[in-house]
């Protein structure tokens, strides 16, 4: 599984035998052969189906969440929520006549009457509303507080309501920072912590390409804008079978199609950042185009708006390409980011990041089946690097993959009771290169290359045994090689002891093995670098454990979820630690345990939204006393690790009057721990007599208690914006002011115990934009 350069063997890994290459290929070709000539279902001789697709019909995008609900006369109605794709299937049907009912919020219904004898393929496009409805019935509740066992969909108006510094609306970077589980080392520097896990633990994927990287240096950006994404399903933990590769979290983020019916263009400026967008048909109704591309201004602005440097810069750019058939819909896509800077403005160090993803996707239906299909091709390449001219380490990484995924609806069976059972079941392949140059602070990594080649699958169910109940059993099976077999067990379930979803009962049990490992020094928050090495230890994989519950509950227009967790995490690499700072990532094993909670209260009332979240989370790490260094003399060494923020606050409003739309989100978070130095003194290297003591005093040092025994200040800040919005004859106009960390608090990013002194968060940033949206 592993293949190391001449310079460096990791230990225990025998030569390879036989080209990886030539070996993961033919794997692939095994996968692709099995796949197609699997036989496809048939529907019931005796039942009628209708599937299709729900569209928007003003420009062809899906409308993922539609309802579709058919009634029969004198039968109970049957229905179905369309998937990321807007795809439905509504199936066990006896033939007759039936009426149908297409609804989603914003958009005008369908309704029609169709007789039903054989499976039927039945598209439908929406027209959205020209006003709004004075009452609308929300049937199936979205939002923050919608959280289903660590599972929740966030929609584009989800980021629009986040205060952001730059044009064209909202970010997922911003939102993800509202969440009470998620923990942000500061504004700098894009690391995101979830329930306890590190960035290296988040599996993240753009259209289903792996992406490593895409949260910007600025902490207020991501790859992913409002305007760009359709949709992302974000799993804080207890994810099914079909994401494999990680312990602690899922980011699948959709982007969506560009306008099949008209074009249309945005030109956007802010101190922040500039955009420019485009889309429309290539051939219209069918095929069309999206692109994007974006840099940020902050470096050049910063000094004349806040009157000091914030040395950074970054970019990124999008193109997809999409053709929407009656049966399927492909695309393909590729993404591009770079970013570059100082983390902090006092060191003569830059972090440099990048990631290319170039793939496609085809998902569709084949006509009376029951089944739905999806492909997924990608590559992706990541870097990141830090140093000065003088040294430098540096990270590659090379990714070819290639997934597919089905979901057949069974309905009825004599073994399975219940009219709602579906299989799921895919397979993948992966080739993922490696390559790290490490100097001086990475002790026993110096450089290498390594060749992971993984195949696997996954089969799951869904089914509702009882009225009310949903249960969905299912196994991720992984085969890296010369790891053996992997088998991890997963298991969700929802209860609605009132027959609705307004009052429902989430729960989700798993097992997790992640093969690779992202080694930093977690000692240096300045640094934001990465490298990412196969089980550097023994070939041990991090293994987690996750178990969560929560009671979620809609109240007319007020959402409440409750919802506990408990991660039990083993095998996990974290540096040595020594009582003086010799800059090492040599790597020791260690155990973890993480458990919290969160909270979240949600109001929508016409033009007003209102959310409130607190999380509660307690971490901790043990490993023997000597995989931290004899010194300690305890046998058994504990530490809170530097995300173990204990609790966190966070609110947002928002309010549309006219033509204002009125922005503000409040944060706080209580200290993180950090290490607190004890003395100094000076290291004379007498090997080689370099070094002349009268003369020269030698290199100085600091020596620290033990890891992570102090507390930061605590955290908080306030951002708010102003948007108004003018109607032009070619489109629209948008105005956006405002300000983050409005009341301009001295945040601490990390105090460098180095060189004795404090680095604070950004200051006071007020922010105008300006944007203009045309269309023809």
């Amino acid at each position: 599984m592993v293949t190391l350069n001449a310079q460096q063997r990791a230990p225990g890994v025998s030569p390879q035998v036989g080209n990886p290459t030539l070996i993961f290929f033919g794997q692939l070709l095994l996968l692709i052969i099995l796949w197609l000539s699997w036989p496809g279902p048939s529907a019931h001789a005796q039942d009628a189906l209708l599937q299709g697709f729900v569209t928007d019909a003003t420009s062809g995008e899906a409308l993922a969440g539609a309802n579709v609900v058919v009634y029969g006369s004198g039968q109970k109605r049957q229905g179905a929520v369309t998937n990321e794709e807007g795809y439905f299937l509504v199936d066990e049907l006896s033939p007759g006549r039936y009426r149908v009912r297409v609804s989603f919020v914003g958009y005008v219904s369908h309704l029609d009457t169709l007789y039903l004898r054989d499976p039927r393929r039945y598209s439908v496009q929406l027209s959205p509303r020209q006003q709004a409805l004075d009452e609308v019935v929300v049937t199936s509740r979205k939002g923050a507080a919608a959280l289903n066992a660590g599972r929740q969909e966030i929609e584009p108006s989800d980021l629009r309501r986040i205060p952001t510094p730059g044009p064209g609306g909202g970010d997922l970077a911003g939102y993800l920072k509202t969440l009470p589980g998620v923990v942000s080392m500061g504004d700098r520097g894009g690391q995101l912590f979830i329930r306890g896990g590190k960035p290296s633990q988040n599996l993240i994927l753009m259209d289903g390409i792996r992406i490593y990287r895409p949260f910007h240096a600025v902490g207020f950006f991501s790859a992913f804008p409002e305007d760009l994404v359709s949709e992302v399903e974000l799993y804080e933990g207890g994810f099914g079978a079909r994401y494999s590769g990680r312990i602690s979290s899922v980011m699948d983020v959709s982007m969506r199609g560009g306008n099949n019916r008209q074009f249309e263009g945005r030109l956007a400026l802010s101190p922040f950042l500039t955009s420019l967008r485009a889309e429309g048909p290539v051939q219209r109704g069918s095929l069309s185009f999206l692109g994007s591309v974006r840099r940020s201004t902050i470096e050049q602005t910063a000094p004349a708006l806040i009157g000091q440097e914030v040395p950074m810069k970054f970019s990124d750019a999008f193109f997809k390409l999409q053709h929407a058939g009656q049966n399927f819909r492909c695309s393909g896509s590729t993404m591009h980011t770079y970013d570059r800077g100082r983390v902090d403005a006092t060191r003569d160090r830059s972090v440099r990041w990048g990631n290319l993803v170039v793939g496609g996707r085809c998902a569709g239906f084949t006509p009376g089946s029951g089944s739905f299909s999806e492909v997924n091709v990608g590559l992706t390449h990541a870097f990141n690097e830090i140093g000065t001219k003088a040294r430098t380490r540096s990270a590659h990484t090379w990714g070819l993959g290639v997934d597919m995924h089905l979901t057949h609806s069974l309905g009825e069976t004599a073994l399975i009771p219940g009219d709602d059972t579906k299989i799921q079941w895919g397979v993948y392949g992966r080739r993922d290169v490696w390559t790290y140059h490490l100097k001086e602070k990475f002790q026993h990594l110096r450089d290498g290359s390594s060749i992971v080649l993984n195949v696997g699958g996954h089969l799951g169910m869904e089914m509702s045994p009882i009225d009310n109940l949903d249960l969905k059993p299912s196994v991720a099976l992984t085969q890296p090689f010369d790891y053996g077999v992997s088998v991890e067990p997963r298991f969700r379930m929802a209860w609605r002891p009132w027959g609705t979803e307004a009052r429902q009962l989430n729960a989700a049990l798993g097992l997790y093995r992640q093969t690779i490992a992202g080694i930093s020094d977690e000692r240096d928050a300045g640094a934001s670098f990465t490298a990412w090495v196969p089980a550097p230890i023994n070939e041990r994989r991090v293994q987690a454990l996750h178990a969560l519950t929560g009671w979620r509950q809609d109240m007319g227009r007020l959402g409440l979820s409750v919802e506990g967790y408990y991660k039990r995490l083993t095998d996990l690499p974290v540096p040595r630690w020594s009582p003086r700072p010799r800059f090492t990532t040599e790597m020791r094993l260690a155990d973890g345990r993480v458990y919290g909670f969160d909270t979240r209260v949600e109001l929508e009332q016409g033009p007003f939204y209102l959310y409130l979240g607190y999380g509660y989370m307690w971490m901790q790490y043990t490993a023997p006393d000597g995989n931290f260094g004899e010194w300690f003399s305890d046998p058994l060494q504990s530490y809170h690790p530097p995300h173990d923020r204990r609790h966190q606050l966070k609110g947002i409003g928002s309010l549309d009057v006219g033509r204002f739309t009125t922005q503000i989100r409040w944060q706080y978070g209580s200290g993180l721990p950090f290490t607190q130095p004890i003395g100094f003194d000076t290291l004379i290297h007498w090997s080689g007599l370099n070094e002349h003591p009268a003369s020269d005093a030698g290199t100085g040092r600091v020596l620290f208690q033990k890891p992570y025994r102090g507390r930061l200040p605590t955290y908080h800040r306030l951002d708010l914006s102003v948007e108004y919005v003018i109607p032009l004859s070619l489109g629209q106009l948008t105005l956006r002011a405002g300000g983050i960390n409005a009341y301009n608090r001295q945040n601490l990013f990390y105090y460098d115990v180095f060189t004795l002194q404090r680095v604070d968060q950004l200051p006071l940033m007020p922010f105008v934009s300006i944007e203009l949206e045309t269309s023809r």
